[in-house]
């Protein structure tokens, strides 16, 4: 995985919509990663790496959204 620094400085190269479209990616991923959490045939290990991988993705789509509102706001104002 790449450094948090080094992932926002290459998601502050993308557009508002690349953006939306990486959030999107990583929810459709977490709930891969739910549905493998809640299988009654999962091992321990499998449902502990799912859930890892899901904590790892709410940072990151918790960061992405953080750009995605400044991003849109600044956006609004430029329009006025």
């Amino acid at each position: 995985m790449l450094p948090k620094e080094k992932k926002e400085r290459l998601n502050s190269t993308k557009t508002l919509e690349e953006l939306k479209e990486q959030e999107t990616e990583l929810i459709h991923q977490n709930e891969e990663d739910r549905a493998v959490i809640n299988d009654e045939n999962a091992t321990p290990s499998e449902r502990e790496a799912a859930e890892a991988r899901v904590a790892e993705r709410e940072e990151e789509l918790a960061r992405l959204r953080t750009q995605v509102q400044e991003r849109g706001s600044s956006a609004s104002l430029g329009e006025g």
